[in-house]
């Protein structure tokens, strides 16, 4: 009868794992949060993102996996070339591709694919000769002066349909090579938009700029109108709310006045570009369905961004160019995450930062608050990664997802609960209040000299009791906001500090993080004689179990993250 029963057991698991094979990585909507599916299972993106030249040396290829694997990484966000991938016309060398997936599941990592098609960072550098030679045949993006650039117009479909045939030619290449399913997802493009111009003025381009907005945009407008970007919302008012006309007949003349120059020009091409994109995304997925996105530069006030780039101002126009793509990324080279973050989970649009500078606090903060998919610095494979600037971020970097890793099941449980929060602070946000349960907790940067709260006072007359040194600061929030960080590379400033918090009963917490010091106070109107501390436990976790190595007591009895190092806590506290 054991012998029976164990058969059958072994039987069961084994079916139960052909199951969950075979299930296509997926986006699951059923809960409060989207959520990455890989094999049945919740997965976050704990990934960097190779130089871009990365994956056309397969010397240099082979050798990137073992070192992201030492990293803690689960994911590279690797490429394919349109360029190597179809150097003539109907002839596909898939030999790049298969590189990745070999050198990847080697060492189980996950990929999410990069197609550089048409567009990367604007430009058309990637598309092979036989489209670089041929500007009769492959409109490009022209100008007022009739002058052309190195960059394919979104309008021609001559330049859809190649693009789109060779992504699905991969596509179709991928379904049949990759059983184990190492690639998990893909991004469509890369950074479309003009540095030059505001609008393409080729011929299929003023022909649509001069006829009636598509109906597939007036009916998002009806549809999200109280929810749309305020700029978007403001100008359709202006106009009388309009749902038939031409682009400025709708939204307006576009013209240099207000917040975003010629914004409803913006607005048309991100409009074009989403619908290019999104053909190439739909005829891949017909074939192999995997999630897909597209990201954008970041806009900047001073103008220098590439315009009708994915952004929030023209999100809107992206989500109604079509569906096949999944959602919409920053590439996050700031430190100002709140408004940003927030402005890409806008009206739904699921969060995933595939490039970032080198700087760990954005993993906490987009997953603990924004339930993100994940998080991956660019250059991943650089030897600058490793320079004296960089390698103690780095080395949080590796931390970061060795903790995470480590919680993913238990993070996961909590995507769009009230229970999990992300702490994020910088050198212009120097507090943060969370409320949890019962409880207000107040963050503050661990790095300054000072005392706990007393747990027996109110937060506020904890606050006047607490002590600091040295002289006062002169220095305002505008000169620390020059630390900002202009690129990939750029140094960081030191006062940053992250931490996701999660409530994991009404009394007990557990915190991961870093930089970052937590008072606790029960909320206004609860009525309590003391609250204190039943244990501070500093530990891991294993199979979703937290595992106390050591216990925080005496001088050691706060919740203060060290600053250089990731650490993880199991809060417990009393009251009566």
């Amino acid at each position: 009868m054991k012998t029976k029963l164990k058969v059958t057991i072994t039987c069961l698991l084994t079916i139960i794992s052909v199951i969950s094979h075979a299930q296509l990585p997926h986006l699951d909507k059923t809960g409060n949060a989207v959520k990455l599916m890989v094999d049945g299972k919740p997965f976050i993106i704990l990934g960097g993102e190779l130089h871009n030249s990365t994956g056309s040396d397969k010397v240099a290829l082979s050798k990137v996996w073992k070192e992201m694997k030492d990293l803690n990484l689960n994911t590279v966000l690797a490429y394919a070339y349109w360029e190597l991938l179809e150097p003539k016309e109907g002839q596909y060398n898939f030999q790049l591709v298969d590189e990745v997936i070999t050198g990847a599941k080697k060492e189980n990592i996950k990929v999410v694919l990069v197609w550089f098609g048409a567009w990367k960072s604007t430009a058309s550098t990637y598309v092979p000769e036989w489209v670089k030679t041929n500007p009769k045949r492959f409109q490009r993006y022209t100008l007022e002066n009739g002058k052309t650039l190195e960059m394919l117009s979104p309008f021609s479909d001559e330049n859809r349909n190649a693009d789109a045939k060779a992504y699905a030619a991969l596509m179709q290449h991928i379904k049949e090579v990759d059983k184990q399913h190492t690639i998990i997802m893909t991004q469509v493009e890369n950074e479309p938009g003009c540095f030059e111009n505001y609008r393409d003025l080729s011929t299929d381009a003023l022909k649509a700029w001069q006829s009636p907005m598509p109906v597939e945009m007036l009916n998002y407008l009806k549809a999200n109108k109280g929810k749309l970007f305020p700029a978007l919302e403001k100008a359709w008012a202006a106009n009388g709310n309009k749902t038939q006309g031409t682009w400025e007949e709708i939204l307006g003349k576009s013209t240099e006045q207000g917040e975003y120059k010629f914004y409803t020009e913006e607005l048309f091409m991100s409009y074009y570009y989403s619908k290019y994109i999104n053909y190439i995304a739909e005829k891949g997925r017909k074939i192999y369905n995997l999630p897909a996105f597209c990201n954008g530069w970041l806009y900047n006030k001073r103008g220098f961004y590439p315009h009708a780039t994915i952004n929030p101002h023209v999100l809107d126009a992206y989500r109604a160019g079509g569906k096949a793509l999944d959602f919409y990324s920053p590439n996050v080279y700031t430190i100002e995450y709140d408004e940003l973050f927030d402005a890409y989970t806008s009206n739904g649009n699921t969060l995933f930062i595939p490039e970032s500078s080198l700087m760990p606090a954005g993993a906490f903060y987009a997953i603990g608050k924004y339930n993100a998919l994940g998080f991956a610095p660019f250059g991943i494979d650089g030897e600058r990664m490793k320079s004296k600037e960089n390698i103690n971020n780095l080395n949080l970097l590796k931390s970061t997802y060795k903790a995470i890793s480590q919680m993913t099941n238990v993070i996961a449980q909590n995507y769009g609960s009230d229970k999990m929060k992300g702490v994020y602070l910088n050198p212009i946000k120097e507090k943060q209040e969370l409320n949890l349960g019962d409880y207000k907790l107040v963050a503050s940067s661990s790095r300054k000299p000072g005392f706990s709260i007393d747990f027996g006072k109110s937060l506020e007359e904890a606050g006047k009791a607490k002590m600091s040194f040295g002289p006062p600061s002169t220095e305002t929030k505008e000169d620390k906001a020059k630390a900002m960080p202009a690129g990939p590379f750029g140094p960081l400033p030191e006062e940053i500090g992250s931490a996701i918090v999660i409530q994991n009963a009404s009394d007990e917490f557990y915190i991961v993080g870093y930089g970052v010091k937590l008072d606790f106070a029960l909320k206004d109107g609860i009525k309590f004689n003391h609250l204190g501390f039943l244990s501070i436990d500093e530990g891991h976790f294993e199979n979703d179990k937290f595992v106390a190595t050591k216990r925080w007591n005496g001088d050691e009895q706060k919740v203060s993250l060290a600053g250089d190092k990731i650490t993880t806590l199991k809060i417990r506290l009393y009251r009566f």
